[in-house]
């Protein structure tokens, strides 16, 4: 999977968890999620469902370690690449 497919994944979480952020603003960069409006109970929430949608192993701490979009999906890159 690629980082495109998992940002693409991430963009699907996030209105999935938080109808209330406009998706079309999400980058794939280091800006944090509670610039785009996310707080921390609904970021923990979008890094479990990320893990279990793409199938990694996850703690909730690593979903609040995972700062930004870029952080969370270069974590869930590299859980899919030590998997394989």
């Amino acid at each position: 999977m690629t980082k495109n497919m998992i940002f693409e994944r991430l963009v699907e979480t996030v209105s999935a968890v938080d109808d209330g952020v406009d998706t079309s603003v999400l980058r794939l960069d280091e800006t944090p999620f509670q610039a785009y409006g996310l707080n921390s109970l609904s970021q923990l929430r979008v890094g479990v469902r990320l893990a279990e949608v793409c199938g990694v192993p996850f703690e909730d701490s690593d979903s609040l370690l995972a700062m930004s979009p870029l952080d969370l999906v270069t974590l869930v890159e590299r859980r899919l690449a030590g998997a394989a």
